[in-house]
């Protein structure tokens, strides 16, 4: 019998999610659905900084005391301390203070859930000194740092919940969470995964089209979370760890979105950080690793890494709304 092919999306992570599900049936998907609905919510109320009784936030307010996690946060803080390192401080999942400083508390889409932050909490330039210990279960963070799982987390969830999937029976998998996915397994058409790449200034339009037989692919982008500070001042989420402030701030850069292609979820996640906040830097780094990356200016233009054309497919056409 050939695969079926279930396509599911709802809301979770503060993002639009969308689940394709290869499977023998559109019955046998039903129950997959199901399992990766319940996964994805469980790890939210665990790595969401607008959650008071998740891991991050109890980490975040810990005052420098050891705190009994998940399994799951485990490897997400160990996944934030390997990226911060593997991009040369690029990605560093310490900023949540220059961020709620800024006027990013409140959750974008619930404005009664705001961050669990301690008193005296301040920037200290990455997660050096945080200690994670797998076998107990626990994390302990130096006094006054805190975590976010933003630039990492929804990348670490596909690739979580789509190994899941897999186990449990599916064929193959795709999740993409706020447009940061995962694919594995068996697609729904020859040629790998198709995932197409929206153009920041008319995202009717796609810039690029990729195949992939397994991986994952995330965008970072200064378009969406925007607003205006006290000062007056607009600014966007995405910072620059050199400076401490939005990219763009004190540096000169013009990328407004960043696109990479890597082995899982999490990596394409933190390294399209990095492309964003230091493009120069971030493209020789990403091919040495075999990444694909690719920015769009504020102009309209764009630039690849060499490593991008191996995942590049054509032609290249109109993403559906």
């Amino acid at each position: 019998m050939p695969p079926s092919s279930t396509t599911v999306r709802w809301r979770a992570m503060g993002s639009e999610v969308e689940l394709v599900i290869v499977s023998a049936s559109p019955a046998a998907a039903d129950p997959l659905a199901a399992l990766a609905r319940t996964h994805l919510a469980e790890l939210e109320a665990r790595w969401s900084r607008f959650v008071p009784t998740s891991d991050v936030s109890r980490l975040n307010v810990a005052q420098g005391r050891p705190v009994a996690v998940a399994p799951s946060t485990v490897r997400l803080v160990t996944a934030m301390v390997e990226a911060w390192r593997a991009t040369a401080g690029r990605y560093d999942p310490t900023l949540l203070p220059l961020l709620v400083d800024l006027g990013y508390r409140a959750s974008w889409h619930d404005p009664a859930a705001v961050s669990a932050v301690a008193p005296g909490s301040t920037w200290r330039t990455g997660p050096a000194g945080v200690l994670v210990d797998a076998a107990a279960g626990v994390v302990e963070l130096p006094r006054g740092v805190t975590l976010d799982a933003g630039g990492i987390g929804k990348g670490l969830a596909a690739d979580l919940v789509v190994a899941q999937l897999l186990a449990a029976g599916a064929r193959g998998a795709l999740l993409s969470v706020g447009g940061d996915l995962r694919a594995a397994g068996e697609a729904p058409q020859p040629g790998g995964w198709i995932v197409d790449v929206t153009d920041p200034h008319d995202p009717s339009r796609a810039v690029a089209r990729l195949a992939l037989a397994d991986g994952g692919v995330a965008t970072s982008g200064t378009d969406v979370r925007r607003w205006r500070t006290s000062a007056g001042d607009t600014v966007h989420h995405v910072l620059d760890p050199a400076t401490g402030r939005p990219t763009g701030t004190g540096r000169v850069t013009d990328a407004v979105a960043a696109t990479v292609v890597s082995g899982s979820g999490a990596w394409a996640d933190a390294f399209a950080k990095a492309a964003l906040v230091d493009w120069a830097a971030s493209a020789p780094l990403l091919d040495a690793l075999g990444a694909g990356a690719y920015v769009v200016s504020a102009d309209g233009s764009s630039s690849a890494n060499e490593s991008w054309a191996r995942y590049a497919a054509s032609p290249v056409g109109t993403v559906n709304a």
